[in-house]
């Protein structure tokens, strides 16, 4: 934890008036994507990979539901594994398959100043959830990207290294909120404003691991914006995974199979990411539980549950109930207000139900 001056002393054309208190991570840093990809596909055509670019995979060809090739349109594989990488097009790829990969792109946008002379291209990346910005030095000004808190979904197709057409009217607010934890940017001229589609998973969580509807095809999706920090954590379980036939840590949260077939419906899809992509920086209390694209799949005790004066929250898809009769309040990081209502009900089944 660092103070506002240590925040100035590391970046100082950060505002820091309103600032309590920053957190440091010294040993973070940045990588180029590209030169990234470069570095890993050079590795693995030394360990005696093949890649081979340009070719689309048209079908995968199974015997008693597993994986034993795929046609492309070079030719015929025949293969034990496939994993599905598709990014934003792993839905679609997957429900060629009949394998279900409910990610859902949305509008990203960053912003790339012209070059400032003050700028040091050592500074840290700043990340301001309060204003839904991360601010980097970039091409010798500044990149201001934004996570804003109310997103826009995109469900049209587009190319690889596609963009899509800014829209400014919607962005300004947050540019302009953005802009003011820096306010030099406002001094220079903006490069280049880019959007283009990222995708997100219901619970910004990833898309991993062999799918329930096919042997041997496994999936690695779901990255949600951030596959350049999580991508070789999850490249290496996967590879694992295949190889030892388990995965060799806990991922219960990431598992491909806790997805539910509502979730890819565009009803819900197009709903919920507008909601996922503006979590990622918003705070994240203890009991907060997603509002958009609810009342999917409730239990049989449901109608019962609404009579008793229950109080819903999204567990595994389905309407459970939180509490009964409690209070409702604001989120926070202290006892919320229907404690109380938890604290009677545990102990009525500690005490009554023995």
């Amino acid at each position: 934890e660092i103070d506002a001056r240590e925040v100035s002393s590391l970046f100082p054309l950060c505002r820091t008036d309103d600032v309590l208190a920053g957190f440091y991570v010294a040993d973070d840093g940045r990588v180029n994507p590209v030169d990234a990809t470069q570095a890993l596909a050079k590795g693995f055509k030394q360990l005696g990979g093949t890649i081979v670019e340009g070719v689309d995979c048209t079908d995968i060809i199974t015997e008693d539901d597993a994986v034993v090739g795929l046609e492309t349109s070079a030719g015929t594989i025949k293969t034990d594994y496939v994993v599905n990488c598709g990014g934003l097009w792993a839905r679609e790829l997957g429900k060629s398959h009949g394998v279900l990969i409910p990610n859902q792109a949305a509008e990203h946008y960053y912003l790339l100043t012209d070059a400032m002379d003050n700028v040091d291209p050592s500074w840290p990346v700043v990340e301001d959830p309060r204003n839904y910005a991360y601010i980097r030095p970039e091409g010798g000004g500044l990149m201001v990207g934004l996570f804003e808190g109310e997103a826009a979904s995109w469900d049209s197709s587009i190319p690889p290294f596609g963009e899509i057409a800014p829209d400014w009217d919607r962005l300004a607010p947050y540019l302009e909120k953005a802009m003011s934890r820096v306010p030099s940017v406002q001094d220079v001229g903006v490069k280049k404003l880019f959007c283009g589609p990222e995708s997100f998973t219901p619970d910004l969580a990833p898309l991993i691991g062999e799918a329930p509807e096919l042997q041997r095809y496994f999936v690695a999706a779901g990255l949600n914006s951030i596959g350049i920090l999580t991508g070789p954590g999850v490249g290496r379980s996967v590879a694992n995974w295949i190889v030892d036939g388990v995965p060799d840590v806990d991922v219960c949260g990431f598992h491909v199979d806790r997805a539910r077939d509502y979730q890819a419906t565009p009803a819900y899809r197009l709903e919920r990411v507008k909601e996922a992509l503006g979590d990622v920086y918003k705070c994240h209390y203890p009991y907060k539980t997603p509002q958009a694209g609810r009342d999917a799949m409730r239990s049989p005790l449901h109608a019962a549950l609404v009579e008793r004066q229950a109080t819903f929250r999204s567990v595994s898809g389905f309407e459970a109930a939180d509490y009964f009769g409690g209070k409702d309040g604001p989120l926070s990081w202290g006892e919320p207000p229907f404690f109380a209502a938890w604290r009677d009900e545990h102990r009525a089944v500690r005490e009554a139900c023995g």
